[in-house]
């Protein structure tokens, strides 16, 4: 019964062990400081060896292109944000692969809050929901607020109104896109406005366009872009941009990974930028 008992505890250790060995990696030690030793000798922060044993750098990117900041051309992704993503992956000696899982700007903050990337880089915008769970870096770039505007729609709201005075004080309808970080921005900065959310920036334009709804809040550089793309929507729709109401676009990093955040931060503020300035409040006719 004895043998017995030991062939079966013997069994037990023999199915437990795994079928096939894994790769050998050597494990780094904890330092007496807190930091990881390792193996080439370097002393790191728990937060950088992790990315530098694994040798990835994770970052969670919108799954729909965003030029000039991020978009696949002639098979590659380019754009503002890689070109940071890249650097600092250049910096730490490990490659980057980009997790386009995210449907909405929402989504790819949520995939850093719960440790399945380690950044964010998708212009994202700093906001009071996504402070409570994340960490912003520095900002490295700033874009002004503007309102794409149905001419006709706009017209039948103002009456006689000045302009300025219309959209300091707006009460009509607004097209937001939602699950971001202009749906924060639209209850902020146009409280006496109807929010409506549209799931990408396509149906918010067309939304305007078809006078579905007045006026349609985003970034200054989007909505331009409309207009350079196609002149003759100049005919029916019109925009206002602030110069007191921008976004501050950030790298989101996770709370556990504070010297990731001081390393992104010191390489932003290393990084020449140049900046997109303010134009003020200002109609285009």
């Amino acid at each position: 019964m004895k043998r017995l008992a030991l062939w079966l505890a013997a069994l037990a250790l023999y199915g437990a062990a795994p079928a096939q060995a894994g790769p050998k990696v050597q494990a780094a030690a904890q330092d007496p400081s807190g930091l990881v030793r390792m193996a080439d000798g370097r002393l790191l922060a728990p937060d950088i060896a992790r990315i530098v044993q694994r040798g990835e750098l994770v970052v969670s990117m919108l799954a729909v292109d965003n030029p000039p900041f991020f978009s696949v051309k002639n098979g590659e992704l380019v754009g503002t944000d890689i070109d940071i993503a890249q650097l600092v992956g250049k910096e730490l000696g490990v490659t980057v692969r980009y997790d386009r899982s995210p449907k909405t700007y929402d989504g790819v903050a949520e995939m850093v809050a719960a440790g399945q990337a380690d950044l964010g880089i998708s212009r994202l915008a700093r906001t009071l929901k996504r402070a409570q769970s994340l960490h912003f870096s520095n900002p490295y770039l700033r874009l002004p607020h503007a309102l794409l505007i149905n001419r006709i729609r706009f017209a039948e709201l103002a009456g006689d109104r000045p302009l300025q005075q219309v959209v300091r004080d707006y009460t009509g309808s607004l097209g937001v896109l939602g699950a971001s970080s202009w749906e924060e921005f639209g209850r902020r900065n146009f409280p006496k406005a109807k929010l409506t959310s549209y799931p990408n920036w396509v149906d918010a334009v067309e939304a305007v366009k078809k006078g579905d709804v007045v006026a349609v809040y985003r970034g200054e550089l989007e909505v331009m872009q409309l207009f350079k793309d196609d002149p003759s929507l100049a005919l029916t729709l019109r925009t206002v941009t602030f110069s007191d109401l921008e976004s501050l676009l950030s790298v989101i990093v996770g709370i556990h990974d504070p010297t990731l955040l001081s390393f992104v931060n010191e390489l932003i503020a290393q990084r020449p930028v140049q900046a997109i300035t303010s134009r003020g409040l200002k109609p285009v006719k």
